[in-house]
């Protein structure tokens, strides 16, 4: 019977170590100022979040950086995905599972300085030749919702910011904050873009793939929760100056 009994112990502790030591594939995008990789290091509010929140739960997965399309797929498919910062839509909410807001953010319309693009609705915006969108992201999936066909999709956004100095496009739909920092990695002048649209304010948070245990991401919830009630996420948001 003490035999039975340590093998029924034995199993019952093998089968719950996968969860409770699973492995995450923790991902982000380089999209400033949030997220992004500087001098080959990536950097930014959501990224030290993140780390903390790590060190709080014993987690100490590598951070990957992908292309957002390919993020956004392995976090829709794959188990033990971590995706941040994802802006956390009505679409969105129950395909992930989510942690946050890590920041809020304003999605805009943005165009050359001296353009003479006037914006004053989403169908004045419809009558420009060439927006530039990142491909699968949020604003790029509002514009396409609202019957936009002038979308011009890159897979980075520092590209955007070159292509809309060149005038390779007429807008470009960003985010603040975020645009300065975009333009100062793509080598172009911030003060010769403007805001010309405002299309949303929304929050960005961390999403886990729907197949992620539900203890995994309380654990990340909860170690997120007591950072925002001792400070640590606060102070984090004000050294970056975001809200």
């Amino acid at each position: 019977m003490k035999k039975l009994f340590i093998l029924a112990a034995s199993v019952l502790i093998f089968s719950v170590q996968p969860l409770l030591s699973a492995e995450l594939t923790i991902l982000t995008e380089n999209l400033p100022p949030l997220n992004y990789v500087k001098d080959g290091i990536l950097v930014g509010p959501s990224v030290e979040i993140v780390k903390e929140i790590q060190k709080r739960v014993g987690s100490h997965e590598e951070i990957k950086v992908f292309p957002w399309a390919r993020a956004y797929k392995m976090a829709l498919e794959d188990e033990n995905v971590v995706l941040f910062g994802m802006t956390h839509t009505k679409v969105r909410d129950d395909i992930f599972k989510w942690v946050g807001p890590l920041a809020t953010k304003r999605d805009i319309l943005v165009a050359k300085k001296g353009s003479g693009i006037i914006i004053n609705n989403l169908e004045d915006a419809k009558k420009v030749k060439r927006i530039g969108t990142l491909r699968d992201d949020t604003r790029e999936r509002l514009l396409k919702s609202h019957g936009f066909t002038n979308l011009e999709s890159v897979s980075d956004e520092q590209k955007n910011a070159k292509k809309l100095a060149l005038g390779r496009i007429d807008l470009w739909t960003y985010k603040q904050p975020g645009l300065k920092t975009v333009c100062e990695l793509a080598g172009v002048d911030y003060n010769e873009l403007e805001e010309v649209f405002h299309l949303r304010v929304i929050d960005v948070s961390i999403a886990f793939s729907k197949k992620t245990s539900d203890s995994i991401v309380q654990k990340w919830r909860n170690a997120f929760n007591d950072m925002l009630a001792d400070g640590t996420v606060q102070q984090i948001r004000d050294k970056w100056d975001v809200e």
